[in-house]
């Protein structure tokens, strides 16, 4: 005879993300994802065809969602702490709740010396790497880049006055979050630069152009980034950047109470536009 002895359910990697707006210049970030598993009274829907002690795993997702609209701050553990107290005060049934939060450190970016207000970069951000290619009989080929740099803005982005067809559901925006996984390749022409200040410069390059340019497309500032990259290190000849769109799209929370457009995002890897380019002299 088989014998139930023991059970848990819940949802998992429960995504978020909250802007939190001081003012109009002023912004701090919160992303996380959450486990969160329930025990209690529930075995009647394992052993019969009684749901009713069921709290669909929905509606858990859905509670991530309100609480990190109504209390979300910068600490992921008194946050773990609400959510938490949260169900077992809800659900008289529930026995305990486990929850796990791991975040996504962002960074605040660093332009000319001052901490931007609005622009953040992953910390330990991306895999910067060198090729070379020496070969007998032919010019020398020496390059750097980096590959998975994150970073991310919470305002000044828009995307508008695109082409439109009877496919066409992504609406026109102004304001949205703007991030990437910026991967970036520059080709030397002078093998005796100083290699370490051009990799440099160049990060510093494209930081500055996100942080501080209205993006009306991730198009127009990529080729922003190469355009300035190119005039700020004359040894280099060429750069071939990569920006794949990180999405953090808005959650309509009307339904749930909430205002319909919250701070309350969720952010989402795929699908993913990509938008690649070369920029040469």
């Amino acid at each position: 005879m088989a014998t139930l002895e023991s059970n848990r359910y819940g949802k998992f990697r429960v995504r978020v993300m909250k802007v939190l707006r001081h003012d109009d210049s002023h912004h701090d970030v919160c992303e996380l994802e959450a486990d969160v598993l329930l025990h209690g009274e529930l075995a009647g829907s394992y052993l019969s065809e009684d749901n009713s002690s069921v709290v669909p795993t929905d509606t858990v997702k859905n509670t991530v969602h309100v609480l990190a609209h109504d209390h979300l701050e910068t600490c992921r553990t008194s946050f773990a702490k609400i959510i938490g107290e949260h169900f077992l005060a809800k659900y008289a049934h529930l026995a305990g709740v486990e929850v796990e939060l791991r975040e996504r450190k962002w960074e605040r970016m660093s332009i000319e010396g001052k901490p931007h207000p609005h622009a953040f970069v992953h910390a330990g951000n991306g895999e910067p790497f060198s090729r070379a290619a020496f070969f007998r009989g032919k010019a020398p080929q020496l390059s750097s880049g980096i590959r998975g740099h994150l970073v991310m803005k919470s305002t000044q982005s828009g995307f508008a006055g695109y082409n439109v067809c009877e496919l066409t559901t992504l609406p026109p925006t102004t304001d949205r979050v703007f991030a990437t996984r910026l991967a970036a390749e520059w080709e030397f022409i002078n093998l005796t630069e100083d290699f370490v200040a051009a990799d440099m410069a160049i990060l510093a390059a494209a930081h500055e152009v996100f942080a501080t340019t209205y993006s009306p497309s991730v198009q127009r500032t990529l080729y922003q980034i190469g355009e300035v990259a190119l005039e700020r290190v004359p040894a280099i000849s060429r750069i071939e950047l990569k920006m794949p769109n990180v999405h953090f799209l808005g959650l309509d929370l009307a339904k749930l109470g909430r205002p319909g457009q919250s701070c309350v995002l969720l952010p989402t890897d795929e699908p993913h536009g990509e938008i690649e380019a070369v920029i040469v002299r």
